[in-house]
């Protein structure tokens, strides 16, 4: 058997073994060929609506639509699509259907390719394909949802809320980078928590948690709303000053953000007194500075506000024990 015979022969088992209704018809609307679902449709034997014509197949309202409508849109188009008919069955039942149409010419006579698609199961196919989709839409916001989160976990600390070390970094490169643009300075004040270690040892750790999460709320009502508050390590927090266009602006916030631990600190039904030492530093950027520079000058101004907290608590250790 030849390779094209055995082609025929699988062509010729796709067309009646096809769930799908198909037939072939001349122009006039003649049945030429028509598969086996289309015959179990029609309640005949295989073969037998050959020579039948297709408005024979429909019900008289269909019939009159089909040759009003879309008979000629057929003729002007050369193809229908999913016209919406009823098929007439065994003792008159009605099979809803969705039939398709295309128009081709064999040799020198036009014949008609349709499709029947069986509306009910069309209908459940279409209801399936929207739930499939829904499902996709509501398994890609959850994921987005998860990455989220994740960024957020990934950037903030989990006592406090506030970001993390890893979001300073990030939002200083930011500003260093947009202080170069428009020519002005970038601040950040370095603060650790007094005596925040004797919380810790005479009231316990969760004491020392409370501590910290009262630390936080009040360095964030101290700073302007451009400025941003950070856990940074421990008891030691980083505000960042993202832009400095007068000199005494950045001892300003200083000034506040010293003040905001003046008060006593109600823990563990105790009032603590406690204080933060603050140290401060700021730097200007060069215009046509890059990425790279960008990172060595936010080391160096960590580090500098960093040796500046640590004199200020030295000094204020040397004031306390000389007094």
């Amino acid at each position: 058997m030849t390779q094209m015979a055995t082609e025929a022969i699988d062509y010729g088992q796709l067309f009646h073994q096809a769930p799908a209704g198909y037939i072939v018809s001349g122009a006039d609307g003649t049945i030429l060929a028509a598969n086996a679902t289309m015959c179990a449709w029609a309640g005949v034997p295989a073969g037998g609506l050959d020579g039948t014509r297709l408005l024979d197949l429909m019900p008289a309202g269909d019939r009159l639509m089909y040759r009003t409508h879309a008979g000629p849109k057929l003729e002007r188009d050369g193809h229908l699509g999913e016209l919406s008919i009823e098929l007439l069955g065994p003792d008159g039942e009605r099979r809803p259907v969705l039939l398709s149409i295309t128009r081709t010419v064999d040799g020198t006579e036009p014949k008609d390719l349709m499709v029947f698609f069986a509306a009910p199961e069309r209908r459940r196919y279409e209801r399936e394909l929207a739930s499939a989709h829904r499902k996709l839409q509501d398994a890609e916001a959850n994921r987005a949802k998860l990455l989220q989160e994740a960024r957020h976990r990934a950037l903030h600390d989990p006592l406090t809320g506030m970001p993390n070390r890893r979001h300073l970094e990030e939002d200083l490169l930011r500003a260093l980078a947009r202080a170069g643009e428009e020519r002005h300075r970038v601040g950040v004040l370095f603060c650790d928590v007094n005596k925040f270690k004797q919380v810790n040892d005479t009231l316990g750790h969760a004491a020392g948690d409370q501590v910290l999460e009262h630390v936080a709320r009040m360095l964030s009502g101290a700073v302007r709303g451009a400025d941003t508050v950070t856990r940074y390590s421990g008891d030691e927090f980083v505000v960042l000053i993202p832009r400095l266009d007068h000199p005494g602006e950045l001892q300003a916030v200083a000034g506040r953000v010293r003040g905001c631990l003046a008060g006593a600190v109600p823990i563990a039904g105790s009032e603590l007194r406690l204080g933060m030492s603050v140290g401060q530093a700021d730097t200007a950027v060069r215009a046509a500075a890059g990425p790279a520079e960008h990172k060595e000058l936010a080391k160096a101004l960590l580090l500098a506000a960093d040796l500046d907290m640590y004199r200020v608590k030295t000094e204020m250790s040397g004031t306390a024990t000389a007094g």
